[in-house]
């Protein structure tokens, strides 16, 4: 027998984790809201094996990804380390990997419940569906979450106009931030490509955007809260439409609506595709409030990988986008995703990939080895190429990066850079006497400051200048985030 769980009346303790992109992170503090205005204890902090049980925790959420096997393999890890961690639990499993695998997931456990992808704004409706409900027992509050997301489910509209559903993939926007201190807006959902490696667009369907009216009023009361800075994030966000004036809008004319009707609010993007940098969208980001930092889905530097892929553009398009975002922005941060050992691809096709990360001016590469995704036309195509010349390629990648990236912040040592203030924990490494604060410039350098303990340190999202001093080679070369030593200016 459990010992009494979610007992009516009493501070209940819910713990989330998130595997996965932004986004996945946005949604979980979005659901987080949710729980903590309903009075529950939230934890936000990731369960380690090395943490004792803790019986205090009735209800775990996991928001899961499902981009690669790898993801999905943690996922499964993490599920069972939650279920071992809080035995008097239930465990709502949701995000990508729940959607596409929901009778796996099922049938780990009796506590665990699966919520798919596509339904995770039921989140929303759970701190109150609880708060009618006692539980003794964690599994027949897992039968009770199936039950609750069945009914919602089949009481959902069979036929509806898209406009009434482009709204519920917004419901787990936040307006407060429990693990991040740059806000973050969602704006997007789902993708309307079709590459051939990708789940992504099976785990979420097709492209939805939040309508532009809601947008800027969650951007005006980010902004009205203190936010200094905000993502803009989807899953493809170049694919937004929405509609102003009677008149249709993409992203580029969101983002001038969001300029216009702001004072101070900084933004950045998540990622953006090489054809979404038009010529209009340079030319709205040159205004100063646009950071110069822009990650960009590249994904491989050879057209013919690139058309197995099923991508929707050439290198040349990746140069031409690179070309105008340096035009608008002087010395941008320039990201991008890479995928290596796709079916196929010769060690000249790799070369090409090399030399276009150098040609554009990448600073940072995200390289994964090509991980066969069941459902994908990638996944039965022909010649695989072997783990060790995937981990070869992954390898060289991540050293370009290393290189790029340590020339990318000397250029910077001695400059004062607008920054935003992070939260930043106790180290080891921190002198006697000493406290450490975190920031991230507007080039995105995540730069580590020392201060006196008597010091007055900035509030973690409030926005600081600081002045780069040093670069932390080694910290960049072992794939840490904290790359440079700063001073507030």
């Amino acid at each position: 027998m459990l010992p009494p769980t979610c007992d009516k009346g009493k501070i209940k303790t819910v713990h989330f984790e998130t595997l996965g992109c932004r986004l996945n992170q946005i949604e979980t503090e979005g659901a987080a809201e949710f729980f903590s205005k309903n009075n529950w204890r939230v934890q936000m902090r990731p369960c380690s094996a090395k943490d004792q049980a803790d019986k205090s925790v009735c209800l775990c959420v996991l928001n899961t990804c499902a981009v690669t096997g790898k993801a999905e393999q943690k996922g499964r890890r993490t599920i069972n380390l939650l279920l071992k961690k809080f035995p008097s639990a239930a465990v709502i499993v949701t995000g990508c990997y729940a959607e596409l695998s929901q009778a796996q997931i099922a049938a780990m456990d009796a506590r665990v419940v699966v919520l798919p992808g596509k339904a995770k704004s039921a989140l929303a409706n759970v701190p109150e569906y609880l708060e009618q409900k006692r539980f003794q027992q964690a599994e027949l509050l897992a039968a009770a979450l199936r039950a609750c997301f069945a009914q919602k489910a089949s009481q959902a509209p069979k036929t509806a106009a898209p406009q009434k559903f482009a709204v519920e993939p917004f419901a787990l926007n936040p307006k407060t931030f429990f693990a991040h201190s740059r806000a973050s807006i969602k704006i997007q959902d789902g993708c309307d490509n079709n590459c051939s490696y990708c789940a992504i667009h099976l785990a979420r369907g097709k492209s939805v955007s939040i309508p532009a009216e809601l947008a800027l009023e969650r951007v005006a009361a980010l902004e009205e809260a203190g936010q200094s800075e905000l993502v803009l994030t989807g899953v493809n966000i170049g694919q937004y439409r929405g509609e102003w004036n009677g008149k249709p809008i993409d992203l580029a004319g969101l983002l001038e609506l969001i300029l216009e009707r702001t004072k101070s609010v900084a933004v950045r993007f998540s990622s953006v595709y090489p054809e979404t940098v038009s010529e209009r969208f340079a030319a709205v980001i040159k205004d100063s409030r646009v950071r110069p930092h822009f990650h960009i889905s590249v994904q491989s530097g050879s057209d013919a990988v690139l058309k197995r892929m099923n991508r929707s553009y050439k290198r040349e398009a990746v140069l031409e986008a690179c070309r105008r975002l340096k035009e608008a922005k002087q010395n941008p941060f320039l990201a991008c995703d890479i995928i290596t050992g796709f079916p196929g691809e010769t060690e000249a096709d790799f070369e090409l990939t090399l030399s276009l990360m150098n040609e554009a001016g990448f600073v940072k590469a995200h390289a994964f080895p090509f991980s066969p995704r069941p459902g994908t036309a990638a996944a039965d195509l022909a010649p695989k190429i072997p783990e060790r010349i995937k981990d070869e390629r992954v390898a060289a990648l991540n050293e370009y990066s290393a290189r790029a990236k340590i020339a990318y912040i000397k250029s910077f040592v001695g400059s004062v850079r607008p920054a935003v203030a992070e939260s930043a924990h106790g180290s080891a490494s921190v002198p006697q006497g000493k406290k450490l604060v975190r920031a991230v410039t507007d080039n995105f350098i995540h730069a580590e400051i020392l201060l006196d303990q008597a010091a007055s340190a900035p509030a973690p999202g409030s926005p600081v200048m600081v002045k780069i001093l040093s670069v932390n080679e080694s910290a960049i070369r072992a794939g840490q985030e904290w790359e440079a030593l700063a001073e507030l200016a």
